[in-house]
């Protein structure tokens, strides 16, 4: 095998929650950091809680409220069309002209 192509494997890998759990692994990388492990998660947890990572739930209320204020908007009608763009000859129309 090739020297030097292959990553660095730490055995003591620090992972961090953002409720402040930690605990060590082995990475290729020295410290990590994660939004929710099995401390904190509903699942293993028990508890039921809306996990909302970074305001999705924010963004699809707002696209509701948003599709909601475009359904209350009057709608403008159409412009009709004008006369009708005479068709143009076909060949059989011009052999019989």
């Amino acid at each position: 095998m090739k020297k030097g192509i292959h990553p660095q494997i730490y055995k003591d890998a620090i992972i961090t929650c953002a409720c402040g759990n930690s605990f060590t692994t082995i990475s290729t990388k020295k410290d990590i950091a994660v939004e929710i492990c099995s401390a904190c998660h509903p699942f293993y947890t028990g508890q039921k809680r809306y996990i909302d990572t970074e305001g999705q739930i924010d963004k699809f209320t707002k696209r509701v409220k948003a599709a909601q204020e475009s359904d209350k908007a009057p709608k403008t009608k159409k412009k009709e069309a004008g006369p009708q763009a005479k068709k143009p000859l076909t060949l059989k129309d011009l052999r019989s002209a």
